[in-house]
């Protein structure tokens, strides 16, 4: 095979888990959203605050339960099964279990027992108390869940993920809430709808595990211990994880502690929103990793370069129309999606949407840090970002509100550019390219003729905005025609896609072509 065959293979292989997980991601953030929004709405900006809380209590413990752990199951198992070796892929499986189930225990005691405390005196708030506990109940279900959904990926099949957390969790969570809710449950119901789905998730994903991906319970394949090599390589990351973690939750936190449950409210329905950017990159990435990983232990070097090109140019095409579309219309989506009371957090949205694209750009370059074992590295890099954020939300949130929460968010992102740096001086290799200035044109052009035509000719309303995005959409994709954006690559990457979804772009990639 040559070293071409060889790179259509990775990519090909990337394409399709990013065509599964990329509608699935999407299926799953929109069930979300409009969880948050249902529950936004229906009781107002304190009790979401209250909400967004608990959720961020069940974040950090999980967080900390794991140790670092999904990286070192994603990587070991995709570096055995590249080495074709069973009993250390059952090793890995069984020894990050052995971690951090214990951990989860113990964490998820502590959040429900000093629930009272945290609440008091932490966010002067009674009513925070039993949000608390109830959100702690899902700690160890969380933790069970992450550990077989990571295996999974590890063997490079984004399909379970999909099917468990997009679809089965997000399902689940949106009509237990809305059920509890019509019952006249409040934020109590809210709350317990949320933690159900998560309770009832790590069965199924052991499921899929056991009988679809690799079994590690009926097998007679002898485990082969590996829990040296998984700790070692883990333990720099739960540093990670935590200084991670300080960055995704120290605003909504020193929110709650500065301000109130209302600010707090307000700023978690920008913020999900934000997130939205991401998108693209979180289907991306989920395969980039392990396929990255296993290139790596083979010592394809040049593919793994190439890879690292064509993802970062995927993840720029998709991420910044979105990006774009979310700052113009940062206050119609506020007011249209979650209602008049959100409004104050239009421009947090539009600055939390720039810090989201801009992490975005730079991610594959912490997963090349991260398949290239230099997780002290990134272990330092996220601490530095940590204090960063800490002393900006120090300082912004007090004088600034909402908005010096996203101000905080989008300076600390700028680090990224650091992790740029890094992987070019270790391997010689940045992932821009001028062609990558095309989709850029393509979107910006495509951006403003929506945004002119929706403001001065059809007026705002939510069908006008969904009217305009399916606009914009056969505008942007006539641009990239016109730039020539579109290259082998990507054809291949779209026939990849129809082998895994079962659909038919033939007639689209006949177009495609003749612009190549």
């Amino acid at each position: 095979m040559s070293d071409r065959d060889r790179l259509d293979e990775s990519l090909r292989t990337i394409a399709k888990g990013a065509g599964v997980s990329f509608i699935g991601a999407f299926i799953g953030l929109g069930l979300g959203y409009l969880s948050r929004i249902i529950i936004a709405r229906w009781l107002g900006a304190e009790d979401y605050g209250l909400i967004s809380l608990g959720y961020a209590a069940l974040m950090i413990g999980a967080t900390l339960s794991l140790v670092g752990l999904p990286a070192g199951i994603q990587r070991y198992i995709s570096f055995y099964k590249g080495k074709g070796d069973k009993g250390r892929i059952k090793g890995t499986i069984l020894g990050a279990l052995k971690i951090s189930v214990p951990i989860s225990l113990i964490a998820g005691s502590i959040f429900f027992f000093y629930a009272d405390r945290i609440s008091i005196h932490v966010f002067h708030s009674t009513e925070l108390t039993p949000i608390l506990k109830i959100f702690a109940i899902a700690i160890p279900f969380l933790v069970l869940t992450d550990n077989a959904i990571y295996a999974t990926i590890g063997f490079q099949d984004a399909r379970y993920r999909v099917y468990v957390v997009d679809l089965f969790q997000n399902i689940f969570k949106l009509l237990a809430i809305v059920a509890l809710l019509i019952l006249g449950f409040g934020v109590m119901g809210a709350a317990w709808g949320w933690v159900l789905a998560i309770v009832l998730t790590p069965f199924l994903a052991f499921y899929f595990l056991e009988k679809r991906v690799f079994p590690i319970f009926s097998t007679e394949v002898k485990a082969i211990s590996v829990n040296r090599e998984l700790f070692s390589f883990s333990l720099p990351l739960i540093f990670t994880m935590v200084a991670g973690m300080v960055i995704g939750w120290m605003d909504t936190l020193m929110l709650g502690y500065f301000l109130s449950a209302s600010a707090v409210g307000i700023y978690n329905a920008a913020l999900p929103t934000a997130r939205l950017v991401m998108v693209a990159t979180k289907s991306i990435s989920v395969l980039f990793v392990p396929v990255a990983s296993e290139l790596y232990a083979k010592n394809r070097g040049q593919e793994l370069r190439s890879i690292y090109t064509a993802v970062t140019k995927w993840i720029l095409s998709l991420a910044l129309p979105v990006f774009l579309l979310m700052v113009l219309f940062s206050e119609s989506i506020m007011r249209i999606m979650f209602g008049a009371e959100y409004v104050g957090g239009a421009t947090a949205l539009s600055i939390l949407a720039f810090a989201f694209f801009f992490s975005s750009v730079i991610s594959p370059a912490v997963f090349i840090l991260q398949v290239y074992g230099k997780t002290k590295i990134i272990m330092v890099l996220y601490f530095v970002a940590a204090a960063v954020n800490c002393a900006l939300n120090i300082f912004l949130i007090p004088r600034y509100g909402v908005n010096g929460a996203a101000i905080t968010t989008a300076l600390q992102s700028l680090l990224g550019i650091i992790y740029l740096f890094v992987v070019w001086r270790l391997g010689g290799v940045q992932p821009f390219r001028l062609n990558q200035l095309k989709p850029v044109f393509a979107s910006i052009i495509a951006v403003l003729v929506v945004y002119v035509a929706t403001k001065y000719i059809i007026g705002e309303s939510l069908i006008a905005l969904i009217v305009m995005l399916f606009v914009f959409i056969i505008l942007y994709f006539f641009l990239l025609l016109i730039f020539k954006s579109f290259e082998e690559d990507d054809l291949m990457i779209m026939r990849a896609i129809d082998e895994r979804l079962g659909t038919k772009s033939d007639w689209l990639r006949k177009i495609i072509r003749k612009f190549v």
